[in-house]
């Protein structure tokens, strides 16, 4: 079943501190296999806390502003047109730096419930 629509009529929702995450694509949608969001995040907000994920894959698609990915204890400057391949296993966060809003696509899969946090 096939859909068309804008960004702003994505479902998402807005997490204090965290920023805000449209939901383009998933189980909701129908989808079996695939996850599309579009994260947000103001200067100095955190998408999460250090974490992994045992089975999932993930792409990132830097659209706008400027971050610090912490992958695997090493911190990589993120900025518009970077791209990013997660594998299972790999830790990582982002913190957003700079002045304006950092906005990212992350395609994942499979889909579901799949985050370890890291003490």
């Amino acid at each position: 079943m096939a859909k068309i629509f804008g960004f702003s009529d994505a479902p998402h929702t807005k997490t204090i501190g965290r920023g805000t995450t449209y939901r383009f694509v998933d189980e909701d949608m129908g989808s079996k296999r695939i996850g599309v969001i579009l994260v947000e995040l103001e200067p100095g907000m955190k998408s999460a806390e250090i974490h992994y994920h045992k089975e999932r894959e993930g792409v990132y698609v830097v659209l706008q502003g400027n971050a610090t990915l912490l992958l695997n204890g090493t911190e990589h400057q993120l900025k518009p047109e970077t791209v990013v391949y997660l594998s299972p296993g790999d830790k990582h966060g982002i913190t957003s730096t700079g002045s304006e809003t950092f906005r990212m696509i992350e395609v994942y899969s499979p889909l579901g419930p799949d985050r370890v946090v890291v003490q």
